[in-house]
């Protein structure tokens, strides 16, 4: 009687052992690929968004005080797949670390190191004509504000 009391009671105690290790407190960690804020949208408009912002752009940027200069951008994924964004001019103005990135619709916003300075970005992403992506934006920095006009390079 002994033995199957005992036998009882370790098919009870194993049988709990799977729910109680599913019963933790520890909240999991939220991922954010594409920064905080971003919702994703439906899989077909994810994957087009993402075809037409991921590449080289080149256009013009002009700055308040009246400068004007070529401006590239990449747009790509790092390993962790998170949007990495690589700036460069042919002014001697600093394009450094780019993060915070949010696209919302064909909006595109994120915080660029301009000069040493963080300036706040955000751009409308369109299709000018003959289909060829265009982004019109402005970066907003202590020392006053950047426009610029890009297009997407084909290839």
């Amino acid at each position: 009687m002994i033995r199957g009391f005992a036998l009882a009671s370790s098919f009870i105690l194993l049988g709990a052992a799977p729910a109680l290790a599913q019963a933790h407190s520890r909240p999991h960690p939220q991922v954010h690929l594409h920064g905080p804020g971003h919702t994703r949208p439906d899989s077909a408009a994810h994957a087009a968004m993402h075809a037409m912002l991921h590449g080289s752009w080149t256009g013009t940027f002009w700055s308040a005080r009246g400068d004007s200069s070529a401006m590239h951008m990449s747009v790509a994924h790092d390993s962790l797949l998170q949007v990495t964004l690589r700036m460069s001019t042919d002014q001697p103005m600093r394009a450094g670390e780019a993060s915070d990135f949010v696209m919302d619709g064909d909006e595109l916003q994120w915080t660029q190191d301009l000069s040493g300075a963080s300036c706040k970005a955000a751009a409308v992403v369109s299709h000018a004509a003959a289909s060829i992506p265009e982004m019109k934006g402005r970066m907003q920095c202590e020392l006053g504000e950047v426009t610029f006009t890009l297009h997407k390079k084909a290839g």
